[in-house]
């Protein structure tokens, strides 16, 4: 803003010495409370004795033809003057040159025109929370010196009623001088003031504006502050979250709410006007039954509150026991929402109530402890690290998990195992039965035999479930075969193991004088012991009992009673359990079948008289197989008189001359051999 003069022909008659003198440059004006204008220039420099007086000129407008000269100071090297005349300038701008007189009375041009820095402060229509602050520019171009841009300084309460910088405001090199500046009001409804400066760094002077304010009401609703993070402490009953501080100044108080995703329950308060501070609750349910959900919320001194921020949640931490593996499969709920991310999870264990330490980290959500011994107890815990510091500058945050305990229990074990009984069956096949405890779950049973008591045993097979098994891959006629249990438990290891019983073998032999001859092994063992043996014949297929309660293991069985039969006898041996049995079992145990084959014995008679004693031609068999029976008679001339199929029908010769007659018997013994027999008989009257 140049100021044109009128004396440019005064110029003319001083040369070079009016040339190069010019008058001194403002730095700075500042309005003072009382509405003067302090005003602070540079000395003019070369004027020695030619200086008479600094000359003032002030105007309420740029253009005003009649400038009023407020001072003429003499002291060449003063540099700084209050004009007291003006008392109003908080309310109106003032346009201010400063001309330099010499001693030859030649006035030297004032360099630019400045204008104090008047500033006025309203509140748009419709926005009682901002602040809309507008100046004018200090002079263009700027004076050298300046700063590049104006400072701008509110006062309210919340700090203290001092004044305090909230901006800098750039010089705009378009040439407008017109300058704008909106505050956000973050403090309740108050009277704020506001003003600006600019200082000369050349001068160490300041210009200052008037002071401009309004009573503003914030209805702008604060920012919410950030959670570090949110830890379940004191063995999981409790729950701690780090809150830092919002953006926002104005904070009052952080409300603290408990979610359960769809609504939110205010579960505390916290009014410490912004600060990093903590929060600890007992939630309801206990972090440790599940995730626990929170948030955090501003509140500023007019009661505005901010948005809802992103939730945080405990991480829960459950595990389970492999007993099979001796492995802990430990298992917890994401960290979300963390502000700088979750870098690792760090898992805790405590053994038997003894001090938590680090056993491990991951990326996943899943660790597995392996090793673990049995009849411990351990106790766990996750920790989640921050990736890098938080919003708030901090160390990294850390967010503790509940914690989760196991017990490390063996498989149970059956209280008692032992062979019901080994025996054969009707298909000469081996069934074993046992029995457990069957309180206990057990994993299944493994079956062992060999062919000596003493072993090598071998596995027959793995049994899943059922207490009895067939062992087809026997040869029950000639082999003693020993068994025992071995119990598994849920893991297939190894427990109990059952005594050793064993098959009976049974060899049967034909003797002397129609006798059979039995003798067998023991059976061992009945928990009750053998109290007999009992035994059993077939015959014609039919099995009746041949003997009872036999101590010892032989036997001879007279066949006599049977000699009209076949002469094939077949016998087992059953083993009775004795009453000791601390289960009330009464067990049995068959042997294998064997058979005796009695050889077939026929007499035949050689004269019989149908009129008198022996009436009929009859030949008496002993253990012959009635099913192929054969009895022919011929004359002496061999023609076939007489055949029967049944050996209980003879011939009575009707019919027929006293006299001699040919005959020819055929039969099976009871081991399936032919035999036939030939001769005569005398037929007498």
């Amino acid at each position: 803003m140049k100021f044109i003069f009128k004396y440019i022909a005064l110029f003319i008659c001083f040369g070079s010495f009016a040339q190069t003198l010019t008058s001194p440059q403002i730095g700075c004006v500042s309005i003072l409370p009382n509405g003067n204008i302090a005003v602070t220039w540079s000395v003019t420099p070369g004027l020695g004795g030619q200086f008479a007086s600094y000359q003032i000129y002030t105007s309420p407008t740029l253009n005003n033809p009649s400038y009023t000269n407020q001072a003429g100071i003499t002291n060449y090297n003063t540099n700084t003057y209050v004009i007291t005349t003006i008392t109003n300038a908080n309310t109106q701008p003032y346009f201010i040159y400063i001309h330099t007189i010499t001693t030859s009375s030649i006035t030297l041009t004032a360099v630019d025109t400045v204008r104090t820095l008047f500033l006025s402060v309203t509140s748009p229509v419709g926005a009682p929370g901002i602040a809309h602050l507008s100046w004018n520019g200090f002079a263009q171009p700027i004076p050298a010196g300046e700063a590049s841009s104006y400072s701008v300084y509110r006062k309210y309460y919340y700090n203290g009623g001092g004044w305090a910088f909230i901006a800098s405001v750039p010089f705009n090199p378009s040439g407008n001088i017109n300058y704008n500046y909106y505050d956000t009001i973050t403090v309740c409804k108050d009277s704020i003031d506001y003003k600006i400066e600019l200082t000369n760094t050349l001068l160490n002077c300041t210009s200052v504006s008037n002071v401009a304010g309004a009573n503003f009401q914030n209805k702008n609703n604060p920012t919410p502050p950030p959670i570090d993070s949110v830890s379940t402490i004191n063995n999981g009953t409790q729950i701690i979250i780090g809150i830092s501080p919002a953006y926002s100044q104005d904070v009052k108080c952080f409300d603290i709410y408990g979610s359960d995703g769809s609504t939110y329950t205010q579960i505390g308060l916290i009014c410490n006007y912004n600060q990093a501070t903590t929060y600890t609750y007992i939630p309801n349910p206990s972090p440790a039954v599940g995730s626990v959900t929170v948030s955090v919320v501003s509140q500023d001194s007019c009661g505005n509150l901010s948005q809802f921020p992103i939730n945080q949640s405990t991480i829960y931490t459950t595990a389970s026991y492999n007993q099979c593996k001796k492995t802990a499969y430990i298992n917890w709920t994401p960290y979300q929402n963390m502000v700088t991310g979750v870098h690792d999870y760090q898992i805790f264990c405590s053994t038997n109530n003894g001090p938590f330490v680090c056993i491990g980290d991951t990326n996943a959500t899943v660790y597995y402890h392996k090793g673990l011994a049995p009849g411990t107890t351990y106790c766990y815990f996750v920790r989640a690290h921050s990736n890098g510091k938080t919003i708030a500058g901090k160390d990294t945050a850390s967010s503790t998990s509940s914690q989760f305990c196991i017990t490390t229990n063996n498989p149970p074990i059956s209280s008692f195992a032992y062979l019901n009984n080994v025996t054969v069956n009707a298909q000469q096949t081996i069934d074993v039965q046992w029995n457990v405890d069957n309180a206990v779950l057990i994993g299944g049973y493994n079956l062992y035999r060999a062919t000596n008591k003493t072993g090598p045993y071998n596995l027959v097979s793995y049994i899943p479930s059922t207490n009895a098994y067939s062992d087809a891959s026997v040869n029950t006629n000639s082999e003693e075969y020993f068994y025992f249990i071995q119990v598994l438990d849920t893991c297939l290891n190894p427990t109990l193991q059952t005594d050793t019983s064993n098959n009976i073998v049974l060899k049967a032999v034909p003797s002397a004088n129609s006798t059979a001859t039995l003798n067998w092994n023991n059976y061992a063992k009945y928990l009750g012991g053998v109290s007999g043996y009992n035994i059993y014949r077939s015959v014609n297929g039919i099995f009746s009992i041949a003997a009872t309660n036999i101590q010892g293991t032989n036997y001879v069985d007279d066949l006599s009673p049977f000699a009209a039969d076949e002469g094939t006898f077949i016998y087992y041996v059953e083993a009775v359990e004795g009453p000791g049995d601390p289960y009330l079992l009464a067990e049995k145990s068959q042997s294998n079948y064997d058979t005796v084959y009695v050889d077939a014995n026929l007499y035949i008679p050689n004269s019989f008289t149908p009129n008198g004693k022996n009436k009929l031609f009859l030949p008496i068999g002993a253990y012959i197989d009635n099913s192929d029976y054969q009895l022919d008679i011929y004359d002496r001339f061999g023609q076939k008189i007489y055949e029967t199929t049944d050996p209980n029908t003879g011939w009575n010769g009707g019919g027929h001359q006293e006299g001699v007659y040919a005959y020819t018997v055929q039969y099976k013994t009871s081991i399936g051999e032919y035999r036939q027999r030939h001769g005569t008989v005398n037929l007498i009257r």
